[in-house]
């Protein structure tokens, strides 16, 4: 009797040491899940990072170059139309930024976004009512897609490999008036007994950068989907 109760006794010993093997062996999976699940977020976020890096970068360089499309306009274009003009277009931006810089509703903009701003409202003005502004929104439109875009796709692409971002997939689009970049960063598994093995997913996210308002002046303007591999 002795010998039979101590048999079942190791056998329940060993039963629940099996059992909680197998609970200590479940809580590791779902401890290994949670973790990954938490990298595909973390992932999510960087590759949301990235692209909004990207297209603002891009969006940047579009402002930068854009004064060669208002020289070239001025200089090859303008004088055809009228014999001289009070002031370049340039000059124009210069005088509202000083503008711009007094006014106090604009205190809280750093110097970047005065710049961008007052060549905003002066290319909008241009646009919509200045002389030749046909000519003005056909010469800034050939400028960007012939020159500006590859300026802005490279510096695009830089801004998504200096974010640790993949290329293969990325792709720069400009519609309504906004830089829009698709990027994407790897997120990798932590592996565990044999579950999640070599398991490596590329996360996609798209982003816009600030509205160009002066684009929305140049009729059917667009520059479609470029990759950027």
């Amino acid at each position: 009797m002795k010998l039979e109760v101590k048999r079942i006794f190791q056998n329940e010993r060993g039963n629940i040491a099996l059992f909680v093997i197998g609970i200590l062996a479940i809580m590791m999976v779902l401890f290994v899940f949670i973790l990954n699940l938490s990298k595909v977020f973390a992932v999510k976020e960087q590759a949301n990072s990235t692209s909004q890096q990207a297209s603002l970068a891009a969006t940047a360089v579009l402002y930068d170059q854009i004064e060669v499309a208002i020289k070239k306009y001025e200089d090859e274009t303008l004088p055809g139309l009228i014999d001289k003009h009070p002031k370049s277009i340039a000059e124009k931006i210069d005088e509202k930024i000083i503008e711009l810089n007094s006014n106090p509703n604009y205190s809280d903009y750093s110097s970047n976004e005065i710049s961008i701003e007052a060549v905003d409202i002066v290319l909008r003005d241009e646009l919509s009512k200045g002389i030749g502004k046909e000519e003005l929104a056909k010469t800034l439109e050939d400028e960007i897609e012939q020159n500006i875009i590859k300026s802005m796709t490279s510096e695009a692409r830089q801004t998504i490999l200096e974010n640790n971002g993949n290329l293969q997939g990325a792709t720069l689009t400009i519609d309504d008036g906004q830089v829009h970049v698709k990027a994407s960063n790897t997120v990798e598994a932590t592996s565990y007994d044999g579950f999640f093995n070599n398991f490596a997913e590329e996360l996609f996210q798209t982003s816009a950068g600030p509205k160009i308002d002066f684009l929305e002046y140049i009729p059917f303007f667009g520059v479609g989907e470029r990759s950027l591999e």
